[in-house]
């Protein structure tokens, strides 16, 4: 994937890619963190899993959506390749 969203830069798309990665597990702790000062040691738990589907509902939100067209002819099919002997 990062292939074709990166185009000439597939390093700077990787770099970006862990770079989120660690900005996820930095705010997971500052949360954490807040959570256990606050003295609220047995909502860690929730907060994760709120952490947790905010990150699945960000993704979702940020993937491409694209649609499939149906092939209804066969002139937009694939021709075959022929078979080699």
């Amino acid at each position: 994937m990062s292939r074709r969203h990166a185009g000439a830069a597939p390093t700077l798309a990787v770099t970006v890619n862990v770079g989120a990665c660690n900005l996820g597990a930095a705010a997971g702790s500052v949360a954490g963190g807040a959570i256990v000062a606050a003295g609220a040691l047995r909502w860690t738990g929730v907060g994760g899993a709120v952490l947790s589907l905010i990150g699945l509902a960000l993704t979702y939100l940020l993937l491409p959506r694209t649609r499939t067209r149906t092939r209804t002819s066969a002139q937009d099919a694939e021709p075959e390749a022929p078979i080699a002997a």
